[in-house]
């Protein structure tokens, strides 16, 4: 009996260790998706300013006249 529960607290102790160590990883995950999400609207930001200044670029060109041929 008495090895059966030392059994069942090494068990508990090791679940234990692998919810703490998963806990962890859990945490620097959502650190590293938060950045990662943070990165993302920044570039999705700098493509929409980047569109923006192309077409501006764009309609001060003069127009072309088509030729009829």
């Amino acid at each position: 009996m008495h090895q059966d529960l030392d059994r069942l607290a090494e068990q508990i102790a090791h679940m234990s260790g692998i919810s703490r160590r998963l806990a962890e990883e859990n945490a620097r995950l959502r650190a590293a998706l938060a950045d990662a999400d943070r990165r993302h609207a920044e570039l999705e930001q700098r493509m929409s300013d980047a569109r923006t200044r192309v077409e501006t670029a764009l309609a001060r060109l003069p127009a072309t006249a088509e030729s009829d041929d």
